[in-house]
């Protein structure tokens, strides 16, 4: 009996070894199993992190670059619109048609360039000869259309360096006007001056007084010009330049211009007159001219000692053919009597005869085409 006992028990004892290694391999087997899939699932989590990180960064860099396009539109679009605005502008100072912008009109404008300065010396000028011929009126008025209502005129294609007004005492001698406004035009725009044509009438017939005149003409001319004339050009009516380059505008001395007239045979005289020219300044020092000189003579003397006390006299252009001029014949004026008594008391009567006692009342004003026309009675004695 121990022989088969043995073996039962033998037997037994391998198969439960057997169902020991086998349970022991399920175990084993499926612990092995449960870590493998903790492992895959943290490396599915580490994996799922980087994707995740690399879909935002890729998110990042879209929106970057989105960005990126979006700042280029911009940057475009505008310097495409200051492309417009620049061209917008450069049409504008071209004087072309009207444009909408941004839903308003915006009419055209007058963009005037800046003109560059007229040279101090014109070119071209030279001796010039003058007709004594009857003219009309009528006929002058049509040669010189670039000439403005007032006898105003300013050079087209430069700035005038000199603003000169041309004062010019008048009373009979309308055959002389038109001859002179012929003249003068042509003469004063080839100089490329800026300059006016004031012809100052007395009203009512009585002796002449040329002084007061010129005084009336110097005041009357300023107030009818904005920001006023720098210059004053005292003209007799009947005196004719032969010479462009004998320039009207005022120096830094009082000058006397019409040195050499034909009727004294182009010889220089003591006399005075005539054609001067002083600045806003200097007749306003010396007073202006004398109204006390009714008749011919004597006003041009005085003011030539009213200069001389100031100024030490006129400046002249001496022996110069420049300074020629033709005079219009003209019946002798009526000579004033007193003139050399009235003379006698310049020096101490300046400062109360002239500008500072000047009365007289316009009566009329009338702007032609090639002339303003002043008429104003002087009829009191001061």
């Amino acid at each position: 009996m121990h022989g088969p006992i043995s073996f039962w028990w033998l037997s037994h004892t391998v198969r439960f070894l057997l169902l020991l290694v086998l349970l022991l391999s399920t175990v084993v087997y499926y612990i092995s199993s449960i870590l493998d899939a903790s492992s895959l699932s943290t490396k599915t989590s580490v994996w799922s992190q980087k994707w995740s990180s690399t879909t935002t960064k890729a998110n990042t860099m879209t929106v970057k670059a989105t960005h990126s396009i979006n700042t280029f539109k911009t940057i475009s679009n505008e310097i495409v619109n200051n492309d417009r605005i620049l061209v917008n502008a450069s049409k504008n100072m071209e004087n072309v048609t009207s444009s909408t912008v941004t839903g308003r009109t915006v009419k055209k404008r007058d963009f005037r360039t800046i003109k560059p300065l007229c040279p101090e010396v014109p070119p071209g000028l030279g001796p010039i000869t003058a007709s004594k011929n009857e003219l009309y009126l009528d006929y002058i008025e049509k040669k010189f259309p670039e000439v403005k209502s007032g006898g105003q005129y300013a050079p087209p294609n430069c700035t005038a360096r000199h603003k000169i007004a041309i004062i010019v005492p008048f009373r009979d001698r309308d055959q002389h006007l038109p001859i002179f406004l012929n003249h003068m035009h042509p003469f004063l725009m080839k100089q490329q001056l800026e300059y006016g044509i004031f012809v100052i009438e007395q009203y009512r017939y009585r002796s002449f007084n040329r002084g007061k005149l010129m005084n009336v003409g110097f005041v009357e001319s300023q107030n009818r010009k904005p920001g006023g004339w720098q210059c004053f050009v005292f003209h007799d009516i009947d005196l004719l330049p032969l010479d462009e380059r004998n320039l009207y505008y005022c120096p830094e001395y009082p000058l006397h211009m019409s040195v050499l007239i034909d009727k004294h045979d182009f010889k220089v005289s003591d006399m005075f007159g005539g054609v001067m020219v002083m600045t806003l300044e200097q007749f306003s020092i010396v007073n202006g001219f004398s109204n006390k000189f009714w008749g011919w003579g004597g006003e041009d003397d005085d003011m030539h000692r009213r200069v001389q006390k100031m100024y030490y006299g006129f400046a002249r252009y001496v022996n110069l053919p420049i300074t020629k001029y033709i005079m219009l014949d003209h019946e002798e004026a009526f000579k004033n009597p007193f003139r050399f008594e009235i003379l006698a008391q310049t020096k101490d009567s300046m400062e109360e005869d002239g500008l500072s006692t000047l009365n007289y009342k316009i009566v009329k004003v009338v702007k032609h085409h090639l002339y303003t026309q002043i008429i104003a009675d002087i009829d009191k004695r001061n």
